[in-house]
């Protein structure tokens, strides 16, 4: 069980890989659903914390043409897997991949507009500071989109609904207002996603 836990908060090595298509599979839908809360505009500055395989990166690139996205990711195996898909998309500054936890969120040279998490901030070690810091590099108005599906033995469609209270109220901690919650029913379990805004000017 350590070593599931293991792969899927940092997937490593060829099993690593493995789980990256096992990730892009089950989260495919969940990423359209989580990205069309962010109402995406031409020369945003998107961040993704936890990309993974990188499918939700490249369903943006699809849609937008112009936008720029930072991606933040613990495992060098995703890191490596995303960097060959973005290949040439990379030369022109468009795009920026970094392997870091989401706790070493770095300083980053252009303001965000949106920023997005899927599936991993169970994994944070501290998801208020951290998303508290990001906010502080957000422009006012710029907003937030975390989701979650529960895959711990036991969980179920009330888990997922307890989970939305938890993500608000660290929402909210951290700063953002206007927190909304969003429930889309899938399997196992129902997915939820957080949605915030920066309001205050930085």
């Amino acid at each position: 069980m350590k070593i599931l836990f293991s792969q899927f908060s940092k997937p490593a090595g060829w099993i690593g890989k493995w789980f990256g298509w096992y990730m892009a599979k089950e989260n495919k839908h969940i990423n359209q659903w989580t990205i069309n809360f962010l109402d995406i505009q031409e020369q945003d500055h998107i961040v993704e914390i936890g990309f993974g395989p990188g499918q939700a990166i490249m369903d943006m690139l699809k849609r937008h043409d112009t936008i720029y996205i930072t991606g933040v990711d613990p495992s060098e195996a995703m890191v490596h897997q995303v960097l060959k898909k973005l290949n040439k998309r990379l030369t022109n500054g468009q795009i920026g991949i970094f392997q870091h936890n989401a706790d070493e969120f770095p300083i980053l040279h252009k303001k965000i507009d949106k920023v997005l998490a899927i599936n991993n901030i169970t994994f944070w070690k501290y998801p208020v500071k951290t998303l508290a810091k990001i906010r502080m590099q957000m422009n006012q108005n710029g907003k937030i989109a975390i989701t979650l599906r529960p895959h711990e033995r036991g969980a179920t469609d009330q888990t997922t609904r307890l989970l939305g209270n938890q993500l608000k109220a660290i929402l909210a901690k951290a700063g953002f207002r206007e927190i909304c919650i969003f429930i889309k029913k899938t399997n196992p379990n129902d997915t939820v996603c957080a949605v915030g805004q920066n309001t205050m000017m930085q």
